[in-house]
């Protein structure tokens, strides 16, 4: 799922002038730095966040263009503990040449090069031990899975061909309360061919079948079957890692909550546009609604109540069935940090354009009881 954002271009024409989040603190997103450089503060994802949130996990030190809003030269970033995590050069913006990133413990964890922003050639992963795990290739046609080793050290895949099973984490926050999938089946030509599947797993390791995939020779998804949702779709999910810092590219910021660190928000705003978008076309507007919604400490909601309605009659009726097909909010937490129940205020902006598109953004949770 798209995670919404909220581009930072006219709070970076002056780099002496910092975004608010509100009018009590300044959130401070970048700052400068010695050496004519600036350092910007993100969350794991590359979401710019406040210099002082819990969710900051990366600190970049890059030279930057104001004028054009854009990373230009070699920059490097950092965790929490200081150590190197990813190194890289920018030509006003456009990724060029060789980017690394590095496990925590300062082994290499991938390598690829870049020209004009596409990857070139093979983008090369490693475990943290420093054996090799996975090679992809990158051409203008195709990408290709060339090699794969398990943690084991076993070539899985060898010259495209082979069995390939990979674990990785969901991006954002999915109603189906597992943190990871993990895809598995055959590659031929360095291409998903035949069975695959996917399962879902939790921390503790127990795994579900998500669903079904079926490829043809030439990589093409033929059919596919989520169990989860009882019904056939069209794309299936990625098959290699993600890799979260081009995010970094766009300059995009998150409010410091955990609603918007989790993703949750982007998933209430792509439940909404999904939802109505698939439904006769709207006059276009631009309007922001609210709802109240009782939640207790399981997090399921209880009471729904559509404050602040949309000028449409039907596109309220659209919302109305839409808030209560959400089965789950996070619950407020007290200040021991134990799950209250608390009545959320949901608000929300719904944009038709003019060509008829519709977006919902600036997703926003007020909670009334939590410290």
């Amino acid at each position: 799922m798209n995670i919404y954002i909220l581009a930072l271009v006219a709070c970076l024409q002056s780099l002496m002038a910092f975004a608010q989040q509100d009018s009590l603190k300044k959130q401070v997103y970048y700052e400068q730095a010695p050496n004519g450089l600036v350092r910007f503060f993100f969350d794991q994802n590359y979401y710019l966040v406040d210099k002082d949130c819990e969710f900051k996990s990366i600190e970049r030190l890059s030279p930057f263009i104001v004028s054009k809003n854009v990373f230009h030269g070699e920059f490097k970033d950092f965790d929490l503990n200081g150590k190197l995590a990813l190194t890289g050069s920018y030509n006003m913006g456009v990724r060029e040449g060789v980017f690394r990133a590095y496990h925590p413990n300062g082994t290499l964890k991938w390598e690829v090069t870049f020209a004009y922003n596409v990857p070139e050639g093979d983008w090369n992963y490693y475990y943290p031990d420093g054996k090799p795990m996975l090679t992809v290739n990158f051409t203008p046609q195709s990408i290709k899975i060339i090699s794969f080793w398990d943690q084991k050290g076993r070539k899985r895949v060898a010259e495209g061909k082979g069995t390939y099973q990979f674990k990785m984490p969901f991006d954002s926050y999915n109603e189906y309360g597992f943190p990871f999938f993990e895809r598995k089946g055959k590659v031929s030509n360095g291409l998903p061919n035949g069975y695959w599947t996917t399962h879902v797993l939790d921390d503790k390791g127990d795994r579900v079948l998500f669903s079904e995939e079926t490829y043809s020779r030439s990589g093409v998804l033929v059919d596919a079957y989520n169990f989860f949702e009882g019904e056939e779709y069209s794309q299936g999910m990625r098959i290699i890692p993600a890799n979260h810092f081009t995010t970094a590219e766009k300059l995009i910021y998150k409010s410091c909550t955990f609603d918007d660190f989790s993703g949750f928000n982007s998933y209430l705003a792509e439940k909404f546009k999904y939802a109505i978008s698939s439904r006769v076309n709207f006059p276009p507007v631009q309007e922001t609604f609210i709802y109240k919604v009782a939640v207790d400490k399981e997090g399921t909601p209880k009471v729904i109540d559509l404050t602040q309605q949309l000028s449409d009659k039907r596109l309220n009726l659209y919302l109305e069935r839409i808030i209560g097909d959400i089965p789950f909010y996070f619950p407020s937490l007290d200040e021991e940090g134990n799950a209250i129940d608390d009545v959320l205020e949901v608000s929300a902006t719904l944009t038709i354009y003019l060509d008829g598109k519709l977006d919902i953004h600036n997703v926003q949770i007020a909670r009334g009881q939590q410290r």
